[in-house]
């Protein structure tokens, strides 16, 4: 007959660990723990999926410790949590059958037939650890198992063998988490500032994709060494920062400017339009060359008046 875990198992630990009859504290809270560890990774992954689980009612409590003998005793808790959607009754027994059937693979030694039990990577990784830790808390004393209440020698119910550190890393296997490569994506935003009483609150109110759309910079007016050149429309440029420095670009005129602020790089554009103008009127059509006449006749085409 096997185990029942609604009616306590016990546990007889002999050898080194047990010969005084007696346990360390640290070694029952060890014993206990992995138990206990090994009953929830149970319930976890053997009930079925599509049912409520409470795994508060897989927990287990010290019921009895036997006198005079290293016997320490434990049952399923009494604390239950009812699930509406499930019988945890039911759920227990089902634990229970597993937990035997993972003993009797460990009372015979044969360690390997957890591939069979556990064909799933990740269930079989759980259980495989949490048995080598139950296994493993006695150390190298030997240990039986037996049924609440019912301790002799003939009713040992399952003696569990030796899991080598070897063993378990067979059984282990790493399961290379499939990580998505980060995707960064640069785009505009249209911000809605509010200022009332000194704060100021600003709301995205529109995300604009940089594939087709880009920020400009279209003065009406320029303004360089005490000059002004009064536009007959916008000189639209490209707008945009750099790393560490701003660039206001245009392509039809062959003009660039740069600088680590904004009003820099705009300061700079100005000079190089002013620079640009003066030096292509300055020189007659014949002394250009099909390029620099086009940009002389595009940027005349722009200014109005100079002041």
């Amino acid at each position: 007959m096997a185990i029942d875990l609604h009616k306590g198992i016990s546990l007889e630990i002999e050898g080194e660990l047990g010969k005084f009859q007696t346990l360390p504290i640290e070694s029952l809270i060890k014993i206990a723990e992995s138990l206990q560890e090994l009953i929830l990774s149970i319930a976890k992954y053997d009930l079925p999926a599509n049912e409520a689980i409470d795994l508060n009612n897989f927990k287990l409590e010290l019921t009895d410790f036997q006198k005079g003998s290293a016997i320490p005793s434990f049952v399923l808790t009494q604390r239950v949590q009812p699930v509406i959607t499930s019988d945890y009754q039911n759920q227990r027994e089902e634990v229970t059958k597993r937990l035997n059937t993972i003993f009797e693979i460990s009372d015979k030694g044969n360690y390997a037939d957890l591939k069979v039990l556990y064909p799933e990577h990740f269930k079989r990784n759980e259980i495989v650890e949490k048995l080598y830790g139950f296994t493993s808390s006695f150390k190298n004393s030997p240990v039986s198992i037996y049924e609440k209440g019912n301790i002799n020698e003939e009713s040992a119910k399952y003696r569990p063998k030796k899991f080598k550190a070897s063993t378990k890393k067979s059984l282990i296997v790493k399961i290379e988490e499939v990580t998505e490569e980060q995707q960064e994506e640069k785009a505009f935003a249209r911000i809605k500032v509010t200022k009332k009483g000194g704060k100021t609150r600003k709301r995205i109110e529109e995300v604009i994709s940089t594939a087709q759309h880009s920020l400009s910079y279209s003065p009406e007016i320029i303004n360089v060494n005490k000059k002004q050149y009064i536009l007959n429309f916008p000189l639209r440029c490209l707008f945009e920062k750099e790393e560490d420095y701003y660039v206001i670009n245009n392509e039809q005129l062959d003009i660039i400017g740069t600088g680590e602020t904004q009003d820099d790089a705009e300061k700079n554009f100005n000079e190089e339009f002013d620079y640009l103008y003066n030096r292509l009127n300055s020189l007659n059509d014949n002394q250009l060359n099909k390029r620099l006449l086009r940009i002389k006749n595009v940027l005349n085409s722009f200014v109005k008046e100079v002041f």
